[in-house]
């Protein structure tokens, strides 16, 4: 039984290496030469022609949509800052702070002037 299946084994090896080789050899020994006739050649190239005009189509289609995507987005973020939603300061806040600081700067400005005036008064 062993030397039927150490027999076989080799035989399979074998095979597997005469695959291997014919593998190896097809794309220098393999060679094929193609007659074509015109009326042939003119089908391959309109068919050619006609998958061409489908990809550029498909590539117009997807400029398209992205164009389309592109607006819609534009236009969202167009109407966030007109609404002043979003990270946007409202405007009610922008005038508090604002109010708050500019009676800041002036109470500092006359404090200032005050501790001026009386060290030279003084």
């Amino acid at each position: 039984m062993d030397n039927a299946v150490t027999t076989i084994s080799g035989k399979v090896d074998t095979i597997n290496n005469h695959i291997d080789q014919v593998m190896e050899d097809a794309p220098t020994k393999l060679k094929v030469s193609v007659n074509i006739s015109d009326a042939d050649w003119q089908k391959m190239h309109e068919l050619h022609g006609q998958w061409m005009e489908q990809e550029k189509q498909k590539l117009d289609d997807h400029h398209r949509q992205q164009e389309e995507s592109w607006q819609k987005h534009s236009q969202r973020l167009t109407n966030i800052v007109k609404n002043n939603e979003g990270v946007w300061i409202s405007t009610k806040l922008f005038y508090v702070v604002g109010s708050l600081s500019l009676l800041s700067i002036i109470t500092l400005a006359i404090e200032i002037a005050f501790y001026v005036y009386f060290e030279w008064i003084a």
